[in-house]
């Protein structure tokens, strides 16, 4: 088992609060991701990437705005990503541009633009911008 320690920034009830999290991966490749909002909350998520689990909080927490990468609307993981990083990195895209190693961010990496969004609207996104891509060849 191999745990991370990473703190992210939120917003909850109109104030900026601390998340600690923490990352456990199994030699399984089971990945669990435990949080703590200073004495606010505590959950736990599971998933088969680290994206994955975050997209579970974050849908659970609707109300809460994840200050990071992984929660910006047009951030997401390639297969590749998810399964050598356990999706701990994603790219951040462009409509119309192919992704390159340049667009590769951290998932828990700070970022306080266009992070008040669904999972599933960033997923849409994601979608849209397979498609402009597309358009592009």
């Amino acid at each position: 088992m191999k745990e991370r320690r990473t703190e992210i920034k939120v917003i909850m009830n109109g104030k900026k609060e601390n998340a600690k999290l923490s990352l456990i991966s199994t030699a399984k490749r089971e990945c669990f991701l435990r949080i703590s909002i200073t004495d606010i909350y505590q959950g736990e998520f599971s998933g088969l990437d680290f994206f994955a689990c975050f997209a579970k909080l974050r849908k659970e927490l609707k109300d809460v705005i994840f200050l990071c990468k992984g929660a910006k609307i047009n951030v997401y993981p390639s297969g590749m990503a998810r399964d050598m990083a356990l999706g701990m990195a994603a790219y951040e895209h462009t409509l119309g541009k192919e992704a390159t190693r340049e667009d590769l961010v951290g998932t828990f990496d700070f970022e306080d633009k266009d992070v008040a969004v669904s999972p599933d609207e960033q997923r849409k996104c994601f979608h849209q911008w397979i498609e402009s891509v597309k358009k592009t060849r």
